[in-house]
C-alpha cells in the first residue's frame, strides 16, 4: 500500500523521466550514422570526433564520352635489313632527265661583271614550302642556278698560279635536281629528288683522271648507301648527302631559316669510300671581293678530321642575297697547298612567263 503511494506521489516525475530518455535516445539515433571516430594516433592522443556531411557520397559514374583521341605517335622508321655479303645491291631507279633550265654562256666568265639579279634569301620563291627535317633542321630547294668562278692555286714554296675556270650547275624541278660541280674538288655530279629532310640523292658519281667513275648509289628502297669502291655499304640516314649535293643542302638550310646558321653545322655525308658525318663550323659573316663584285657572306669551315686523317678540308663562302649559294670554296689538302674557286658570275633561271 505504501509502495503504491508513493508511485502514485512521483507519478509525474517518472513520466518526466521517461520522456528525457526517449528524447535522448531518439538524438543518439539522429547523430550516431553522422559521428566519425578518428583512429587514436600512435602516440595514444585523444580521440577525436567530426561531424560528416548528411548526404551520403555518391559513386561514380561510368564515363559515357570517349576524351578526344592524341593524335597517333608516328612510328620509327626501320632500316630494311642489309643486303647479303657479297650481293650486288639493286640499282637506284633512274630519274627522267631535267630539260635544260638554263642557256650555255656565249663567252667565258670575264672578271667585273656583274651578277644576274637573284632571289633574296627572305623571299621565298611562289609555292616553295620549308622542308623539315626531323629534330634538326629547316631546308627548302635552292632555284635552278649556274655559277661560274676563275680557280687558283699556292703550292708551299711556290706563287700563287691561276688554274683556269670552274661551275657549278644547278637544275632543280617539279621535286627533282640534277647538279654538276667542277672545280677544287674535282669533277662531281648527283641527281635525286626531295624529302623530309631536304636534299635527297638517288645516286652520285666522282670522275677520275683515267676516264672513270666512282658511283655512290643512294638504295632507299633498303635504306642503304651502297659503295662502288669496294667498301661495302652503310645505313642511308634521314637527310644523307653526297660529296655534291652537300653544298646544295646547305645553301637550303640558311634559305629556309637562316638562324640555324650557326655554331655547328651536322650532315651525313656517303662517297666513294663510305660515310661520316660532316662538321662544319659557322665563323661568321665576312664582306667578299669577287668577279661578281663584292658580296655580304657567311663563312663556314669543315672541322678538322681526327689525327692521322690524310683528307682535304673545305672551306665555303655562302651568299644569302643569292639564295645562299656557294660563292667561293676552298680547299686545303695534306700537303698544305690550298686551292680556291671565286664567283665570277652566276646565272638564274629564267622566271615563268605570266599568262595575259
Amino acid at each position: 500500500m505504501k509502495i503504491a503511494v508513493h508511485l502514485a506521489r512521483h507519478r509525474r516525475l517518472l513520466a518526466l523521466c521517461g520522456l528525457s530518455l526517449l528524447l535522448h535516445l531518439l538524438a543518439l539515433a539522429w547523430i550516431g550514422p553522422r559521428l566519425v571516430v578518428a583512429q587514436r594516433d600512435a602516440a595514444g592522443g585523444t580521440i577525436a570526433l567530426r561531424l560528416a556531411d548528411a548526404a551520403p557520397p555518391v559513386p561514380a559514374q561510368p564515363q559515357t564520352a570517349a576524351a578526344p583521341a592524341l593524335p597517333p605517335v608516328p612510328a620509327t622508321r626501320r632500316a630494311p635489313a642489309a643486303p647479303p655479303e657479297g650481293a650486288a645491291p639493286p640499282p637506284s631507279p633512274a630519274l627522267p632527265p631535267l630539260r635544260p633550265l638554263l642557256p650555255a654562256p656565249s663567252a667565258p666568265p670575264s672578271a667585273g661583271m656583274p651578277a644576274s639579279a637573284s632571289a633574296s634569301a627572305s623571299a621565298a620563291p611562289a609555292g616553295a614550302v620549308p622542308q623539315g627535317m626531323p629534330g634538326r633542321y629547316l631546308v627548302r630547294m635552292p632555284p635552278s642556278a649556274r655559277l661560274l668562278y676563275s680557280v687558283s692555286r699556292i703550292r708551299p714554296g711556290r706563287p700563287p698560279a691561276s688554274e683556269g675556270e670552274a661551275q657549278i650547275v644547278w637544275e632543280a624541278e617539279d621535286g627533282r635536281y640534277q647538279l654538276r660541280v667542277e672545280g677544287v674538288l674535282g669533277l662531281l655530279e648527283s641527281e635525286g629528288g626531295g624529302d623530309d629532310a631536304g636534299i635527297a640523292p638517288l645516286l652520285a658519281s666522282e670522275h677520275q683522271d683515267d676516264g672513270s667513275d666512282r658511283i655512290t648509289r643512294f638504295d632507299r628502297a633498303r635504306g642503304r648507301i651502297a659503295f662502288d669502291s669496294g667498301a661495302g655499304s652503310a645505313p642511308l640516314h634521314l637527310g644523307s648527302q653526297d660529296q655534291a649535293s652537300v653544298l646544295m643542302q646547305l645553301a637550303g638550310i640558311g634559305l629556309a631559316q637562316p638562324e640555324q646558321m650557326q655554331d655547328t653545322v651536322e650532315i651525313v655525308v656517303g662517297g666513294p669510300d663510305g660515310a661520316g658525318v660532316a662538321r662544319f663550323q659557322v665563323l661568321g659573316s665576312e664582306q667578299l671581293a669577287t668577279g661578281a663584285g663584292t658580296l655580304a657572306t657567311v663563312r663556314l669551315a669543315e672541322l678538322a678530321q681526327p689525327a692521322g686523317a690524310r683528307r682535304a678540308r673545305l672551306e665555303l663562302w655562302l651568299a644569302p642575297a643569292h639564295d645562299w649559294m656557294p660563292v667561293q670554296l676552298r680547299v686545303t689538302a695534306p700537303d698544305g697547298s690550298v686551292a680556291t674557286q671565286v664567283l665570277t658570275r652566276i646565272e638564274t633561271a629564267p622566271a615563268p612567263a605570266q599568262a595575259m
